[in-house]
């Protein structure tokens, strides 16, 4: 019986060598993922005051087999809930979700800057070598409405509330895209900032909109209950060439793939 391999891990034979130290593979705009993910950010990018940015790159998230597999084993326990019996299609509720966080660093702020670094304060490199710490929560920003968890939203306008620059060279944005299971969620429209878990037959909680919230958050309490897969990069403009892009262009007249 042959083993069926993560398409997010380096072991995968259409991630041949990315590893340890190449984590991101750039999308194509011809790629499927690139265009469900550019529709799913402009759709929920939903703040009437935020002008809606434009996508300069989409990055596929690369994890060492051993990272994925207790998110697999989750997915798996989550999958044969009683509260889930039944359920074929999508059985553990996974969910694609936006989630933003501070960059120190100027990763993937063009082509050439695809490497991770290494400082503890860059909570995005951080996410994307180890993934999420629900003991992290809190870290930036101290009011926690669902309790001690890792949020995500499928309002990409609001994650970008939370995605910051340290570094005022930086002219694009970044949101992390992650594979969220949501299982049975237990929604809620008002504040339970005590919590530190689902109730139970629940995975996750669901804040819905109209009392305490102005657009929907997705709270997960497990660590092995997410994994960050893809990375968006957005601004204002179009993101300009590297200057080995340009070279390349300009020896050989060809214009390079997006």
């Amino acid at each position: 019986m042959s083993t069926i391999i993560d398409e997010f891990s380096f072991d995968h034979p259409q991630n041949h060598g990315y590893g340890k130290w190449k984590r991101l593979l750039q999308l194509p705009s011809s790629d499927p993922h690139f265009s469900m993910l550019e529709k799913k950010f402009l759709k929920g990018w939903k703040h009437p005051k935020k002008a809606k940015p434009q996508i300069q790159a989409i990055y596929k998230i690369l994890s060492s087999d051993g990272a994925l597999k207790p998110y697999h084993k989750y997915r798996a326990l989550v999958s044969s809930s009683p509260a889930l019996r039944g359920r074929t299609n999508n059985p553990a509720n996974e969910q694609l979700l936006f989630h933003g966080t501070n960059r120190v660093c100027r990763l993937a702020e063009d082509g050439s800057r695809v490497r991770l670094c290494n400082l503890p304060t860059c909570h995005l490199c951080c996410v994307i070598r180890n993934s999420f710490d629900v003991r992290k929560c809190g870290t930036k920003h101290k009011f926690r409405r669902f309790g001690t968890g890792i949020y995500t939203t499928a309002c990409s306008s609001k994650a970008d509330d939370y995605m910051s620059n340290a570094d005022d060279l930086s002219k694009s944005r970044v949101l992390l895209v992650s594979r969220v299971v949501v299982g049975n969620p237990h929604r809620r429209r008002q504040n339970a900032t005590s919590i530190t878990e689902p109730p139970c037959g629940h995975h996750s909680v669901v804040g819905e909109p109209g009392v305490d919230l102005n657009y929907e958050e997705t709270v997960v309490y497990d660590n092995d209950a997410i994994r960050p897969a893809f990375l968006i990069v957005y601004g204002d403009e179009p993101r300009k060439k590297s200057k080995l892009q340009s070279l390349i262009v300009t020896l050989f007249k060809t214009p390079l793939v997006s």
